[in-house]
């Protein structure tokens, strides 16, 4: 699925990708080590982060488990 447009983007998009964003830079990794570690690419790691992709399930877990968090724990009181 391609990226949303700036004006599409969904609230809780942006909430966690701004939670992911936090949490990646309190470990003083880059958005490269996290894709690394995740499993992912860097260019979708960067789409979500800015809220410019839906993100699956399985890709919240994948992240939380590169993180040392929870799946629940990222998406913790986002609506």
């Amino acid at each position: 699925m391609p990226p949303r447009a700036k004006g599409d983007r969904l609230p809780g998009a942006i909430a966690f990708g701004r939670r992911l964003r936090h949490r990646r830079e309190v470990k003083e990794w880059t958005l490269e080590q996290l894709a690394e570690a995740a499993g992912m690419n860097p260019l979708q790691v960067g789409h979500i982060e800015r809220g410019a992709s839906d993100v699956k399930l399985s890709t919240i877990v994948k992240l939380a488990h590169a993180l040392g968090t929870t799946a629940s724990e990222l998406v913790r009181s986002i609506r």
